[in-house]
């Protein structure tokens, strides 16, 4: 029997499969970080057949690096790079494989420089691989956003949102998606995200009650439902769970976000139980998969809610276990796949000097499907 692809699952199919490393390094005292990160020159002075994008932020004392493209030629240009006396202290943070450019209007030349408040050290020492990725997730989602709203489509879409709530709060007429959220998962997610967050602001003014907030959200699952979702990968990257907290009801960010995981290649399991025993047992079978514990998006969760609750309950029960919390706080939505990844492929802040990069552009062009089965911890 012949298996039928979803429209958004082929489109990925013959796609290249692109490298993607995040760089960390310490100020430079010649080379402050608000004039310029210090590898901002060395990229810049790279040949523009590279094909290489990626975003720079500069923080308080040193900078983080996007840098995505092709292996061999990523691999190439950090061979070029990496030897640069000012880059001594430099350290590869995370390392995978994706399916498409986060940052595909940023050519590298022109790398685009942010500035964030924050610091990647305590003291001398650098902080811990945990606290670095998540200010790296911070940083980069916040830049994603922004390059997103560059198209004239996504603006487009996000302007449409206050009419399209209203429609789905008037109950004699059904409003239908606008083609780009149809069509388009990524877009998709933020439109939905945008839509539920329009809710809770009408909530809040009193504009609204609960009951409205309930029958926008059904209404709003619907139109979601049939407008398509990707099925399990037949060949998966890798494998994620996501959890909703016991006593939360708020379903959409859920679902789109186990959406975008699957097209992403990763086979998702989304766990429901009722009582925190019972997520505890379901997650004991499923081996080292990472853990999301969803939460909502309508408003940020509170102090002390249940997601939170439920992700200190995990990280006593799996201490060794990627386990992230979801909803609002977390970052927008529709990068929850390069979210789990940032993490997935954490590289321990090995040293850009201590990498043979000759060999990982060899090594690059013989992996096609993915880092799984690659090499070392590099790749894990």
């Amino acid at each position: 029997m012949a298996v039928r692809m979803d429209a958004m699952e082929t489109s990925l199919l013959g796609r290249q499969r692109l490298l993607r490393l995040v760089l960390i390094g310490a100020a430079c005292a010649a080379d402050p970080p608000q004039t310029g990160a210090p590898i901002r020159h060395d990229l810049a002075a790279l040949p523009g057949a590279l094909d290489l994008c990626g975003a720079t932020v500069a923080v308080d004392d040193g900078w983080l690096h996007w840098i995505e493209g092709p292996g061999p030629q990523l691999c190439a240009a950090m061979a070029q790079i990496a030897p640069d006396p000012r880059l001594a202290e430099a350290r590869l943070l995370s390392v995978g494989w994706t399916d498409g450019r986060r940052f595909g209007r940023w050519p590298l030349r022109q790398a685009v420089l942010h500035r964030q408040e924050a610091r990647l050290r305590a003291g001398t020492a650098w902080r811990s691989e945990q606290d670095l990725l998540a200010l790296a997730q911070r940083v980069f989602d916040d830049l994603a956003q922004d390059h997103a709203l560059g198209s004239f489509a996504q603006s487009d879409l996000l302007h449409r949102v206050p009419d399209f709530v209203e429609r789905l709060l008037e109950c004699d007429a059904e409003p239908t998606l606008p083609v780009t959220a149809r069509d388009d998962l990524q877009a998709r997610a933020g439109f939905a995200e945008a839509c539920l967050q329009r809710l809770g602001q009408m909530q809040d003014a009193a504009v609204i009650g609960l009951a409205e907030v309930a029958l926008a959200q059904t209404r709003l699952n619907s139109l979601l439902q049939r407008a398509g979702r990707p099925s399990q990968p037949l060949h998966p990257r890798g494998r994620v769970c996501i959890v909703l907290p016991p006593g939360e009801t708020e379903m959409i960010g859920t679902i789109v976000t186990a959406d975008l995981l699957r097209l992403a290649g990763l086979s998702v399991r989304v766990i429901l139980d009722a009582e925190t025993g019972d997520i505890l047992e379901s997650l004991r079978h499923e081996a080292d998969a990472p853990v999301i514990v969803s939460g909502p998006r309508i408003r940020a969760e509170t102090s002390g809610g249940r997601a939170t609750r439920l992700v200190e309950a995990l990280q006593r029960a799996f201490p060794d276990r990627l386990i992230l919390q979801g909803g609002l706080s977390s970052g927008p939505l529709g990068e929850c796949a390069e979210r789990l990844a940032l993490f997935r492929h954490r590289a321990g802040l090995v040293p850009l000097r201590g990498i043979d990069w000759a060999a990982m552009g060899s090594l690059s062009t013989l992996i096609e499907a993915g880092p799984q089965g690659g090499a070392s911890c590099i790749f894990s």
